[in-house]
């Protein structure tokens, strides 16, 4: 649909916004499990000036607006969300190293922020080469691996409150804990994050990197499309190891299978729908409580 024929677009044009507007967008090829109905308008930014004048504008006329950063760790519906959806990914994605300490904007891709992190001989987020997130997520949702996490290495957070106001929030207020912080759930936008890093041998990073690289390769399904983890880890145990102890590895409803290789990732094997993944992921919550007592929280968010 051409921007000009979509009222939510011209409305948004006219006040003022400078980047792309795209009506009707399917979402599916921007989110890691393929999946995904179309956004009412899809707005991409020029820059942080023009993401917050899309979310006051949204707040201002009434309108549902979401945050898209890579698309991992969401399910969106297969029939769509109405409003707007405000992509971030390469474009809030600007980087300044200052001695120890990294800017980053929100929409800079993780991986690639550790590889500069690496470049820089700065140490700490190694762990994040292989997950497939923006830095606004994974602050969002305390992003981490094992016993690493991003949100040891916070300094301070440039937040746009879901009221349209703009706060600069200090690390140690962000109550970060394991796949939480202040901002998860509350509907705002991470715009940037400064972090404090340590100094080692860039070489020693590196290796590190391929470490964490090599091990996810050999461990998850990253040949095929995925939200990365399903489920949270339930206090003591490993959801996957629960789902593998319950036998449930290779089912499938429709196009989504639970992965052979690591159970706690669900794969779409090609033409997987909203729907499919919704009711698998309630077929194993209800075997996994019947055959062990744990109720499995799931980790993805659903539009």
């Amino acid at each position: 649909m051409p921007e000009s024929d979509a009222p939510l677009a011209r409305s948004l044009r006219a006040a003022g916004f400078r980047g792309a507007l795209e009506p009707e967008v399917p979402l599916a090829p921007l989110t890691t499990w393929r999946i995904g109905g179309p956004a009412e308008l899809l707005a991409t930014p020029r820059d942080d000036e023009d993401a917050i004048l899309a979310v006051r504008w949204a707040i201002d006329a009434g309108v549902r607006w979401r945050v898209l950063g890579n698309g991992s760790n969401l399910l969106v519906r297969d029939g769509g969300v109405r409003g707007l959806v405000l992509r971030v990914r390469k474009v809030l994605d600007r980087v300044v190293i200052e001695d120890d300490r990294i800017r980053a904007g929100a929409g800079h891709l993780l991986p690639s922020l550790a590889s500069a992190a690496a470049a820089a001989g700065l140490a700490g987020l190694e762990f994040g080469s292989g997950v497939p997130g923006t830095v606004g997520g994974a602050v969002l949702m305390n992003a981490g691996w094992h016993r690493y996490e991003i949100g040891r290495f916070v300094e301070h957070v440039t937040y746009l409150e879901p009221d349209g106001a703009l706060r600069e929030v200090e690390g140690r207020d962000a109550a970060f804990a394991y796949r939480r912080s202040r901002f998860r759930g509350r509907g705002g936008l991470v715009l940037g994050v400064r972090l404090a890093l340590e100094r080692d041998d860039p070489r020693a990073i590196r290796e590190r990197i391929d470490g964490f690289v090599e091990s996810r390769r050999r461990s998850q399904p990253t040949q095929l499309p995925s939200c990365g983890s399903v489920f949270l880890k339930p206090p003591g145990d490993f959801a996957g190891r629960l789902i593998d102890a319950a036998g449930l590895k290779g089912l499938r409803v429709g196009g989504i299978e639970v992965s052979r290789l690591h159970a706690n990732f669900f794969v779409n094997v090609g033409g997987g729908s909203a729907r499919d993944v919704l009711e698998l992921v309630e077929r194993v919550e209800a075997d996994v409580q019947a055959r062990f007592g744990v109720r499995l929280e799931r980790e993805f968010e659903v539009w």
